[in-house]
């Protein structure tokens, strides 16, 4: 998975954003201040709309608002709303007809992508937008890994994605 540009450039937009909440900010003024290309700016403040984290107005005070509570946002949120999905693995498409892979049930790997992905949702999804911007706060992983073995048919317990059985229990 790679964090885009246009990602990086949303939330320092944002940053800015948060700073002011209720404040009406001009593109212009927002991308000078994080040095973001005002194309580029006007695109992500477009993407934002849409996705409902900001609020734009027209005319010579106009610009862009936060429309979503910087306390309530988190970082997987505003991630999902300019990259899409996370989805780090695909195994849930890699199929000839776009399903699930057919390799899906007896691949070793694929719990590992899948609690790869389950861990960096978890870890975006720590943290909202003010916590980082106005407390300075920064997720940090502090947990450990265990090794899990297949029980009987193949299956690993407590495992999302690891086997076609558990799936259709899901």
């Amino acid at each position: 998975m790679e964090i885009a540009r246009k990602t990086d450039y949303a939330l320092r937009m944002l940053a800015t954003l948060t700073t002011d909440p209720a404040g009406v900010v001009s593109v212009r003024e927002v991308a000078r201040a994080n040095g973001v290309p005002y194309s580029f700016a006007r695109s992500i403040q477009h993407d934002l709309a849409l996705a409902g984290i900001v609020e734009n107005s027209r005319g010579a005070n106009g610009g862009m608002r936060l429309a979503v509570d910087p306390r309530e946002v988190t970082l997987l949120c505003l991630l999902e709303a300019v990259q899409g999905p996370l989805d780090l693995c695909g195994c849930d498409a890699a199929g000839a007809d776009g399903g699930p892979c057919e390799r899906r049930g007896a691949c070793g790997f694929n719990p590992i992508w899948c609690n790869a992905e389950a861990m960096l949702r978890s870890f975006f999804g720590s943290v909202t937008l003010w916590q980082v911007v106005e407390e300075g706060c920064v997720p940090r992983f502090t947990g450990g890994f265990e090794l899990l073995r297949p029980q009987e048919g193949g299956a690993v317990p407590g495992v999302a994605g690891a086997s076609d059985e558990k799936d259709s229990h899901a």
